[in-house]
């Protein structure tokens, strides 16, 4: 394939998480760049990763793909709170295409429900969450991010995560308030091809979020999972899943090939 895929992790997570798709990814063909966010390094505490912006994410990561000096424009994966960055990048870097795994939504969507509140309550409920890292309880993390997984690997992963920005987690859950509107996305700056991935026992993103990230791109695809959860990096399917955004892509890729423009 021509275009390289950059692969973007989620809330309390780090590129390890994504080991599983970006190996499939390769498998079929594609060249994988899987960066860590900044201060989201596995076993060492971060202190200053509470106050990191949603724009200092995008910032680093426009730099990182900058410093790789592609040959073609890149495709973006991400995956929740990566999925949100990946729209965000998408036109700084003149993305080639977009692939939003179980995504967080843009401002201008309410994804406010009652089990992402439950799986954020302990966050929310400390004073000034929105300066200080966070990180789900176990039971937490085994409810709402890793649900339909077996519970040693629930246990594994969770043992895995690091800690997130509160502040991060404000301007997601209360874009409202923030004054810098740093979830704002432009439908009409994203010109690329948008895929969707939506899952029917997501208790962190509901499906009824992501179908309405989709709807906002004119031209999108959404792939609807009706018996998977949050996890879809990393579940029973993500190597079918990773076949099928694979199968998405490829008319573009061809087009692109053939120096012929990009359709709907």
């Amino acid at each position: 394939m021509s275009h390289p895929v950059v692969l973007i992790h989620g809330m309390w997570c780090t590129s390890a998480s994504l080991s599983r798709l970006a190996a499939s990814l390769r498998a079929r063909g594609f060249e994988c760049h899987v960066p860590n966010l900044p201060a989201h390094e596995a076993g060492v505490r971060h202190e200053e990763v509470g106050g990191l912006s949603l724009l200092d994410y995008v910032r680093y990561l426009e730099q990182y793909v900058a410093e790789r000096r592609f040959k073609q424009p890149p495709i973006l994966v991400g995956h929740s709170m990566g999925g949100l960055l990946a729209q965000l990048l998408a036109p700084r870097v003149d993305a080639f295409a977009l692939v939003l795994l179980t995504p967080a939504s843009p401002a201008g969507i309410n994804a406010v429900r009652l089990r992402p509140l439950l799986a954020f309550s302990s966050v929310l409920g400390r004073p000034g969450f929105w300066r200080k890292p966070q990180k789900p309880s176990l039971a937490r993390a085994r409810a709402s991010v890793f649900n339909g997984l077996p519970p040693p690997r629930q246990n594994e992963l969770h043992a895995g995560m690091v800690e997130e920005s509160g502040r991060a987690v404000f301007e997601i859950a209360f874009w409202q308030l923030d004054r810098k509107h740093a979830s704002r996305v432009e439908p009409a700056a994203v010109r690329c091809p948008v895929y969707v991935v939506a899952a029917g026992q997501d208790h962190l993103v509901p499906a009824a979020v992501a179908r309405k990230v989709a709807a906002r791109y004119a031209r999108s695809t959404l792939r609807y999972y009706p018996g998977r959860g949050h996890w879809v990096i990393d579940d029973g399917e993500t190597d079918e899943m990773a076949g099928e955004i694979a199968g998405w892509l490829l008319p573009y890729e061809q087009r692109a090939a053939r120096g012929l423009p990009m359709r709907a």
